[in-house]
């Protein structure tokens, strides 16, 4: 699929610091509370009556981390603030999930996904300089809360089925923490995360199952499901975790790159879920399919052409990013090609700004691949 005009790598870099940075950090900003709306609509309104998560506040602060921004710097440093102080309840000390338009607490099960993304900010700002903003102990002692047998539960109530998803996000953040401050408790909680995608998650053929029971048994196929996305998401993170640890993974990632690709559908793009495949597709898990075909280039493995970064990157841009907000996105898609979302998630800022960030390190894109 050939777009109709031309991205170069100096526009791809426009699009990120001109539009999509620009975008988030002003009208995606709440400017009477600091924090950021959950949503923004198709016309770049903010979605003001939505519920917010406190993981899409701390996804953003990890972005603006991640940048090397002053100005976007210090938001992420106000918006970690913000979930230090207000994002843990007053009563239970449970983390929160999900905060009231007025930024009250409406759920707080100290869940292991928004606490791996608490973990994650704060690798980001003690990477970028600011360890002063950041202390640790709170931090660890709130992951130990939930420390299981093997692994850890996946909140303060031990709620059934256990996850591979949050597990692959502490495995994340934990290995961001190490690389940040090379405090070897990071790496080893890594090392169990990575040990139980290689003795649980990851199944004979490749694909990576989500849910589990209490003592890791995968759970039966009316329950179960496989998400393509998460597969391609381990293949960065594996690599980077061999990367910043120097340690071998013991994962065959170019078989696991294999079961990705045979999951693409007519477009070359990944569906939600498969067993069976659904009809939709939203944009994450195609910057986690550029990552990991940008990982495997990399390594040296090329899949067919459909799978060169270059070629994800365009239909990715035709089918999610061409939209009348400049720096904003369309979230889902049907297998046709049809839109179904009317909303753009703040949340796919952290998957879109890795995507880019990748591209633009790796060089790879071409002259003559994307629309701007």
């Amino acid at each position: 699929m050939t777009p109709p005009f031309a991205l170069s790598h100096t526009d791809l870099h426009h699009w990120l610091h001109h539009h999509a940075l620009p975008l988030w950090s002003g009208t995606g900003v709440d400017t009477a509370t600091s924090t950021v709306w959950e949503a923004l609509d198709h016309s770049g309104q903010p979605c003001t009556a939505l519920p917010r998560r406190l993981r899409v506040q701390l996804r953003q602060a990890y972005c603006f981390a991640r940048t090397e921004d002053p100005v976007l710097q210090a938001r992420a440093v106000q918006l970690f603030h913000f979930a230090m102080t207000r994002g843990f309840d007053p009563d239970s000390g449970h983390l929160a999930a999900l905060l009231a338009p007025d930024l009250t607490i409406l759920q707080a099960p100290h869940a292991l996904y928004d606490l791996a993304f608490l973990l994650l900010a704060a690798a980001a700002l003690i990477e970028a300089g600011h360890a002063d903003h950041v202390d640790l102990a709170p931090l660890d002692d709130a992951l130990d809360r939930l420390q299981a047998q093997r692994g850890w539960h996946a909140d303060a109530a031990h709620s059934l089925p256990r996850g591979q998803n949050a597990h692959m996000h502490l495995f994340e953040a934990t290995t961001a923490l190490f690389a940040a401050t090379g405090t070897p408790r990071y790496r080893d909680i890594a090392e169990t995360c990575l040990s139980l995608f290689r003795d649980k998650f990851q199944q004979p053929g490749g694909r990576v199952l989500e849910f589990f029971d209490v003592k890791w048994i995968p759970l039966d196929t009316t329950i179960q499901t496989t998400e393509p996305g998460h597969m391609a998401e381990w293949i960065y993170l594996i690599d980077h975790y061999e990367t910043v640890t120097g340690r071998a993974s013991g994962v065959d990632l170019q078989s696991l790159f294999s079961t990705v690709l045979a999951a693409r559908d007519g477009f070359g793009l990944l569906p939600d879920r498969l067993d069976p495949t659904c009809r939709t597709r939203r944009l994450w898990p195609q910057t986690e399919l550029l990552k990991a075909a940008l990982v495997m280039r990399r390594r040296g493995i090329r899949g067919d052409n459909a799978a060169a970064p270059e070629q994800i990157l365009a239909v990715m841009w035709q089918q999610y990013m061409e939209t009348d907000v400049p720096g904003g996105w369309y979230d889902c898609r049907d297998r046709d090609g049809n839109l179904l979302s009317d909303t753009m998630p703040a949340s796919s800022l952290y998957h879109v700004l890795s995507a880019v960030l990748m591209m633009l390190q790796d060089g790879a894109v071409s002259p003559a691949v994307l629309s701007s």
